[in-house]
């Protein structure tokens, strides 16, 4: 009755008290979006990092497999001078083989 007295309107009450609660859920809904947007930067900054590794490595890889394949066609190279070397000297051993035999 006091406040019927006094004239406390208690609509207004009401109506001020949902725009606090507004504005407050606004200022949380804002914080989470700034916290949500560090977090998407941090995310695209370690996804450019990692696209960045991978690049790295494929280029690793395909420097690793130029070396193979000089190293494998050096290899072949050797194995097909040994292979004549020890055909000559194979060769060589069969004549003078026939040659004290007679």
């Amino acid at each position: 009755m006091a406040f019927a007295r006094e004239n406390v309107n208690f609509e207004n009450i009401k109506r001020e008290a949902d725009v606090e609660m507004l504005v407050k859920n606004m200022v949380q809904t804002n914080n989470m979006i700034a916290h949500l947007k560090d977090e998407q930067f941090e995310m695209r900054n370690e996804i450019k990092m990692r696209d960045e590794t991978i690049s790295k490595l494929e280029d690793d890889i395909r420097k690793d497999k130029r070396w193979n394949m000089l190293w494998q066609n050096s290899l072949d190279d050797s194995i097909t001078k040994t292979q004549i070397s020890v055909f000559v000297v194979g060769f060589i051993n069969i004549i003078f083989a026939y040659l004290i035999g007679n």
